[in-house]
This record gives structure tokens, C-alpha cells and sequence, in this order.
């Protein structure tokens, strides 16, 4: 009799690394402009007809960045954060944990190259991801773990320790 043995990926580790503001604000600047330039293409190729700069700018949004649908939830001391980010391999992803957000960033290229005598084509496909999530906890800042498998990037972080509230006495 067969076994049917099914191979599971294991899950990859990836470090959550904290940014500096200038590199993540740098970051952002650079996917806004490639947004902007192909809201614009699409702009021009309506003929240039105003008055519909944000369908213009919402398809160029939709056609560059991938959808990411999050699940966020929480368990005694730790926050766990799933996204979906199919497609996408570990060092392909960037995590940054703040107390009140975590950001996952991602860029997937894929490159196709068909060589004949007579012909040559070359097609190029990238994938981005990017997603600033406000958490309904404060965690310790780039404490967490976070690991893919199957396309599901797990994060969990332990939660903040509250403030205390100290009572002044009126003097």
C-alpha cells in the first residue's frame, strides 16, 4: 500500500530590522513615484482627457501593489499579525515593528527570456507590497519573530508593558 506522505515547507525566519526614518521615508517617496508614473501613462493614454486623475491613480495603485489582507490578534502577553503575502519569498520582505505599527514591505521580480534565431523577448514582472498597519496594542519595538510559510508571513511580538498611573496628592 502507498503512503501518502505530503511535503510541508518549513517556515523561514526573517529578521524584523528597525529603519531609519530618512530610509523609509526614502522607500516610500520611490513607490509614490512609480505610481505617479503610471497614473500618468494611463492619463495619456485616455488622450489626456482630465477629470479622472484618481481612477487614474487608484488603477495605477491597484496594477502595482499587491493586496495584502491582514489578520491581527492577541493572546495573554503577545500580539500575532498574519498576512498573506503569496508569491513572495523571506528575503523578499522587509518587517518593521514600531510600538504602535508594524510595516511589511516586499518586492518580488520575475524575469522571462525567450531566445530563438530569429526572434528574442524578454518580458519582466515585479510584485510590491506595502502596508503600515496600526496595531490596537503597543509592543516592544523589533521584539518579535516572524517567519513564511506557504505564503503566510506570521509575526508575534510581545505587548508593551502598560504605563502605571501614579496618584498625586493634592498639597
Amino acid at each position: 500500500m502507498k503512503s501518502n506522505t505530503a511535503l510541508q515547507a518549513m517556515p523561514r525566519e526573517i529578521p524584523i530590522t528597525p529603519k531609519s526614518v530618512t530610509s523609509f521615508l526614502a522607500e516610500v517617496d520611490d513607490l509614490f513615484k512609480k505610481i505617479e508614473k503610471r497614473a500618468f501613462q494611463l492619463f495619456e493614454e485616455r488622450g489626456r482627457d482630465d477629470g479622472r486623475d484618481w481612477d487614474d491613480w487608484f488603477k495605477a495603485e491597484f496594477e502595482l501593489l499587491k493586496a495584502m489582507p491582514v489578520d491581527i490578534s492577541a493572546k495573554d502577553n503577545m500580539v500575532f499579525i498574519r498576512a498573506e503575502v503569496p508569491g513572495f519569498k523571506a528575503e523578499e520582505l522587509e518587517i518593521n515593528l514600531e510600538p504602535g505599527f508594524v510595516t511589511i514591505k516586499g518586492h518580488h521580480a520575475q524575469e522571462t527570456e525567450s531566445k530563438t534565431e530569429e526572434s528574442f523577448y524578454r518580458e519582466s514582472k515585479s510584485n510590491d507590497v506595502f502596508r503600515k498597519i496600526a496595531l490596537p496594542f503597543a509592543v516592544v519595538q523589533n521584539a518579535g519573530e516572524a517567519a513564511l510559510k506557504d505564503g503566510v508571513l506570521e509575526i508575534k511580538a510581545p505587548k508593551a508593558a502598560e504605563a502605571k498611573k501614579i496618584a498625586i496628592a493634592a498639597a
